[in-house]
């Protein structure tokens, strides 16, 4: 004969909250493109320069950077690479050759890392790669319940170069 499973009345303080706290989720957005900040050199205060080096690409410090402030604020390009390390706080930096309309050269653009950020480039499977075609949307800021900063948050849509597939 077989034994029939006692059923367990779990204790009061145990049980779950009837209600969970209320949260929006899936607010729309509506896209829009991010400000620049630069804090690079003009090459036109360089002093000195060779007349043949005038027109030259100054490479100084980093690519412009894009300041976060609106939700629905976005940045769509293809990926380039990224920096790991960088700066006191030992942040990745990701680059980014960002469109800027069809008869216009890419800009290249860096984006300062985030845990949240992070945390979407790390989860892409397979990893984004030189040449995958992306965006970064900026979704708002939540608070955190430590009291620091509000966390930024972000979505991150990817188109894989040279037909790979994502799961």
């Amino acid at each position: 004969m077989a034994k029939k499973a006692k059923v367990v009345n779990p204790k009061k303080e145990d049980t779950l909250p009837a209600k969970a706290e209320p949260r929006e989720v899936g607010k729309p957005v509506a896209i829009q493109a991010v400000g620049l900040i630069d804090q690079g050199t003009p090459v036109e205060s360089i002093e000195g320069l060779p007349a043949d080096m005038r027109q030259a690409e100054t490479l100084a410090g980093f690519p412009p950077s894009p300041e976060w402030r609106k939700p629905g604020e976005a940045l769509f390009g293809d990926f380039i690479g990224v920096r790991t390390d960088v700066g006191p706080n030992h942040s990745r930096l990701y680059e980014i050759a960002a469109y800027q309309g069809e008869d216009k050269d890419p800009l290249t653009v860096a984006v300062w890392g985030s845990a949240a950020l992070d945390r979407l480039f790390d989860s892409a499977y397979p990893p984004i790669q030189t040449g995958d075609k992306m965006g970064i949307i900026f979704l708002g800021e939540k608070d955190t319940k430590r009291g620091l900063n509000p966390v930024k948050l972000f979505a991150l849509k990817v188109k894989r170069a040279n037909g790979r597939v994502s799961t």
